[in-house]
């Protein structure tokens, strides 16, 4: 009997190891699940934030006003040109925010990958962007069509201050010379890229912006 005591002791502690661990374990389950909720887990590792939100948000619907905004950085330009009568044709970044559709910031090739970096003055919540993709001009002397003659966007990619992108599709019909607009969900910003991604075929390997305008949710 003197041996028995002890393993009954032995057996005592060992339960009572058990059910500390056991309540250990479901405490710390308890914590955790109270810690991961108040984090936001859904449960598959991942985490509600701004992406979320992002996702989420629809284009603005109310009342705009464009806002003035200054070209900063071009990523190339044509050399000048000569128009039907002679006269000197020349081709700024600067053209493409000057708000006359017969001047036009132009570069060589089909354009993918160049850029325009635009600054507007300030914080501003961007609510549509647009353009008129190509060179709406007529040549007054000959009347030489150059919006067909040259290439016309067919793509671009609009890039803001967080790094966040949003994709324009444009109709490059060369009938139409209108504002191309895309309403987009409300984003402050102070500065744009705007990248171009692809060009439609035309007779001049050249790729042109006429206007440009970025307008505030207002």
């Amino acid at each position: 009997m003197s041996h028995a005591a002890p393993a009954y002791s032995g057996r005592l502690a060992g339960v009572a190891v058990a059910s500390v661990l056991v309540g250990c374990a479901a405490v710390g389950f308890l914590v955790g699940a109270l810690m991961g909720a108040a984090s936001g887990e859904d449960g598959s590792g991942g985490v509600d934030g701004p992406e979320v939100v992002a996702a989420t948000a629809g284009p603005w619907d109310g009342p705009v006003t464009p806002v003035t905004v200054t070209v900063v950085d071009a990523s190339c330009q044509s050399d000048a040109s000569r128009d039907a009568s002679g006269a000197e044709v020349t081709y700024e970044a600067a053209f493409a925010v000057d708000a006359q559709p017969d001047s036009a910031w132009r570069c060589p090739g089909d354009g993918a990958g160049e850029t325009l970096v635009l600054d507007l003055g300030g914080p501003v919540r961007v609510a549509e962007l647009g353009l008129v993709p190509g060179y709406a001009k007529t040549d007054p002397t000959d009347n030489t069509d150059r919006y067909a003659e040259n290439r016309r966007l067919t793509a671009v990619r609009w890039r803001f201050d967080d790094d966040t992108t949003i994709e324009q599709q444009l109709d490059p019909d060369a009938e139409l010379r209108d504002l191309q607009t895309m309403r987009i969900p409300v984003t402050t910003t102070q500065r744009i890229a705007m990248e171009i991604v692809s060009s439609s075929d035309a007779p001049k390997d050249t790729v042109a912006v006429s206007d440009l305008r970025v307008s505030a949710a207002a």
